[in-house]
């Protein structure tokens, strides 16, 4: 494509750039176009907005804004990352935190902030920058371990503490989750983390009994997840997609969950690819998203610099966690969390967001800073 004396940004980028990751990434993004336009928006554009195909215009316009958003952080050069990671966290954090004071109320949840005409969920900006100042903590040398550790504890309080409010349950233990992560990978003893994790387990289990009135739905969401003869109507409407749709599908178009669940184009999107597609289809969704995520594993070995590494494992720890919690609720291993499928479900803030996290691992494994 760029002849190898070429030395424009352009030309530099291009040879620099982990293809397999780009492609890979540009692969679940279109896909969530096509089987957004042909399967899973119509019925709740019609419901919603009377109009046929709004939510596949909406899903199509996050998808160009989260392309280029790919395209601009991956080529953000090494020694700018860490601005960019501070300065973008601490504007996504402020928003975070304004959802507890400004924030829609849907379903009983605040969890969203109305910008310019647009709704988005600060915490899936939060997230990605998250990690690269976690990663920027755990390997500042002039400090010890034990401090390094000690200084992120303020972060993942902050973030957990707000997520909590709104309330965001899932999402709070999927930051933690991350965090500890990381916390493990930088070096920390096994003792120790085994420590953490059950003072963790206690405090959050603790909540959930002590604010009880405030995390209802939760205890709802878990009894019917635990008691199967009692298993709710979105769950079986899904699973009963899914054993329709057998090897191949029934066919464009021709699934009826979209029709039956109101939140089949977001937390269930993979029984409505299952139900007219077949599983053949999501089986290489979730392939690609494996092969994906084995990528950055691999690189992330492969780098030199501990902040690389760091990143590179907490953002693919992110991608592989949030599919399988997603893909889980869907065949009923887990209880219903509302946890999107990065780049196939549809949710403009989950779309972007996923974006800025990939160009953010393209950026950093690139050949010149590995």
């Amino acid at each position: 494509m760029f002849k190898r004396y070429d030395n424009s940004s352009l030309a530099i980028w291009w040879r620099n750039i982990d293809k397999i990751i780009l492609f890979f990434s540009l692969a679940l993004l279109l896909s969530g176009n096509i089987f957004n336009f042909l399967s899973t928006s119509t019925i709740p554009s019609e419901k919603l907005y009377d109009s046929k195909y709004i939510l596949f215009y909406k899903h199509f316009f996050f998808s160009i804004i989260s392309f280029f958003a790919l395209i601009f952080f991956s080529f953000i050069k090494d020694e700018k990352i860490k601005i960019y990671a501070i300065t973008c966290f601490i504007f996504f954090t402020f928003l975070l935190i304004l959802v507890s004071f400004l924030g829609i109320d849907v379903k009983g949840s605040k969890r969203w902030l109305n910008i310019f005409y647009f709704r988005i969920q600060p915490v899936e900006f939060v997230k990605p920058f998250f990690i690269l100042i976690i990663a920027s903590i755990l390997v500042l040398d002039k400090y010890t371990y034990n401090t390094r550790f000690l200084i992120t504890l303020p972060l993942i309080i902050l973030v957990s503490f707000f997520l909590l409010i709104q309330p965001d349950y899932s999402q709070t233990l999927l930051v933690i989750t991350i965090w500890m992560i990381m916390i493990f990978i930088s070096g920390i003893s096994l003792i120790f983390i085994s420590i953490l994790s059950s003072l963790i387990v206690f405090i959050m289990v603790s909540i959930l009994f002590f604010f009880r009135d405030k995390f209802f739905y939760i205890f709802d969401r878990i009894f019917l997840w635990i008691n199967k003869v009692e298993i709710s109507f979105q769950s079986e409407q899904a699973l009963n997609a899914i054993k329709s749709g057998s090897f191949f599908g029934r066919g464009i178009g021709e699934g009826i969950l979209k029709e039956k669940v109101p939140e089949a184009h977001t937390d269930y999107v993979m029984s409505v690819i299952a139900e007219e597609y077949g599983i053949v289809t999501v089986l290489m969704i979730i392939l690609v998203t494996i092969f994906l995520v084995i990528r950055i594993f691999s690189l992330s070995n492969l780098s030199k610099k501990s902040f690389n590494k760091l990143s590179l494992t907490g953002i693919s720890s992110l991608l592989i966690i949030q599919s399988f919690i997603n893909l889980g609720v869907t065949i009923n291993i887990l209880p219903s969390t509302g946890m999107p499928f990065p780049f196939i479900s549809y949710g403009g803030s989950s779309i972007i967001g996923s974006g800025i996290a990939l160009g953010l691992v393209l950026s950093i494994s690139r050949k010149d800073i590995l």
